[in-house]
């Protein structure tokens, strides 16, 4: 009997895969092989996102407030280049979006140095609130970012405009232009019940 046995590496664990000499076991292996092929190439197809810490975030208004509606994409949406944002939230590792996006959470004086990957949302109520989140590298990134971040939007905290929040590697500055106090207060505690899972 010939045996033609494949190793494939999986968290560790081996799997053999033994192909008789019958054409039935032969198309059942060869089905189970596809198979596994096939969810390789869902796990990798996925890590572009897969554990970012931005994931949380990603939600539609009425998630964050009843009256907040998730603004459509459309060619007035400002601070990003609408080509950059295939939805809406949006996270992405995609290189020219993190840069967008940290230029834009930085009012044009950072960029994507010390950055893994990135979120954007954007939100109506009487008028805009968005999110601009960031995934550091490392600890010490998020440090000097997050320094850089509060001292760029300080300004629009004591107007009581934006709002930074971190949580380990994640930051998010929250601006409007300026919607409802209750829905300020909302949006704001429910953004770090996600990102602390309280």
């Amino acid at each position: 009997m010939r045996f033609c046995s494949i190793l494939w590496l999986m968290g560790g664990a081996p799997l053999s895969v033994s192909l008789g000499k019958s054409k039935e076991s032969a198309h059942q292996s060869y089905q189970k092989m596809k198979k596994l092929l096939l969810l390789l190439g869902f796990l990798m197809a996925g890590c572009s996102t897969w554990g970012s810490g931005l994931d949380s975030l990603v939600l539609e208004g009425h998630e964050l407030h009843a009256s907040l509606k998730t603004r459509p994409m459309d060619d007035s949406v400002r601070h990003v280049p609408r080509a950059l944002i295939p939805g809406n939230p949006h996270v992405s590792t995609n290189a020219a979006f993190v840069e967008a996006i940290a230029r834009s959470g930085s009012q044009g004086r950072l960029g994507s140095e010390g950055i893994r990957s990135a979120l954007y949302a954007l939100y109506r109520e009487k008028s805009e609130l968005g999110f601009y989140g960031l995934e550091a590298v490392s600890a010490a990134d998020a440090d000097r970012r997050e320094e850089a971040l509060r001292d760029i939007w300080s300004h629009n905290v004591r107007l009581g405009l934006a709002q930074v929040h971190r949580k380990g590697l994640v930051l998010v500055v929250v601006w409007t232009d300026g919607v409802s106090p209750e829905c300020w207060e909302a949006v704001n505690a429910r953004v770090v019940e996600r990102l602390t899972g309280h």
